[in-house]
């Protein structure tokens, strides 16, 4: 491949500023997200990504996150940068439920129409671990993979475009939840007139994304 593959890197945050884990909980209704499944069952012939009715929870309860996650990518994101940025508008939420697999199948997020540029943050809510966690490749076609051991308090930055990952069948008898997003400087953005492959939003401003100005304005916001 052209470019060199981004490293990845494990940073920290305080649970404090951003209460991601008590956040999701509330607005899902429960007190441990890790016994999520006890209260939302997959339904029979669910793969749970995506199509569980806990998503649909969620995603019509987003606007009770929205602040904290907006705050988090101006002042935690950001600043890596120094520019203007194309900001995944709505992270997405993924729940691995005991005995299932978090993605359908091991990808690379060019394998989806993601564009040369994107850059990927992970972010668990619960604890991720063995079988719960996404597995990354140690490099770019070498079918080699590793479990990524995380907890809350602690996000990912990596490499998906070019990195295939993905999940195992989860044997560790409890839910692993997180939110992940997608950043792409302004600058590298190209209007393609592709679509996210999993929820066939379009790619664009105002769509996929929303802009995340040098200034710590967002704008293309749409809800």
């Amino acid at each position: 491949m052209s470019q060199a593959v981004l490293p990845r890197r494990v940073e920290t945050y305080d649970l404090r500023e951003y209460p991601f884990p008590s956040v999701a909980a509330a607005v899902l209704g429960i007190d441990r997200l890790e016994s999520l499944h006890e209260h939302y069952p997959l339904p029979e012939g669910s793969t749970g990504d995506q199509d569980a009715p806990v998503h649909a929870v969620f995603y019509q309860r987003y606007p009770q996150i929205r602040a904290h996650y907006e705050r988090f990518l101006r002042e935690r994101i950001a600043p890596d940068y120094g520019e203007d940025l194309c900001v995944q508008r709505v992270p997405s939420f993924r729940v691995q439920y005991p005995g299932v697999t978090a993605s359908r199948e091991f990808h690379r997020d060019s394998d989806y129409n993601h564009q040369t540029g994107t850059i990927n943050y992970w972010l668990p809510v619960t604890r991720a671990f063995a079988t719960n966690t996404v597995w990354i490749e140690t490099e770019p076609d070498a079918g080699e993979f590793h479990p990524v051991e995380m907890s809350p308090g602690q996000f990912l930055r990596f490499d998906a475009l070019r990195l295939k990952h993905g999940s195992h069948p989860n044997g560790t008898g409890v839910t692993r939840v997180s939110f992940d997003f997608r950043v792409l400087p302004l600058r590298m953005h190209r209007y393609s007139g592709l679509r996210s492959g999993a929820s066939g939003v379009p790619l664009e401003l105002g769509g996929y994304y929303m802009l995340l100005t040098r200034r710590g304005e967002f704008t293309h916001v749409s809800d």
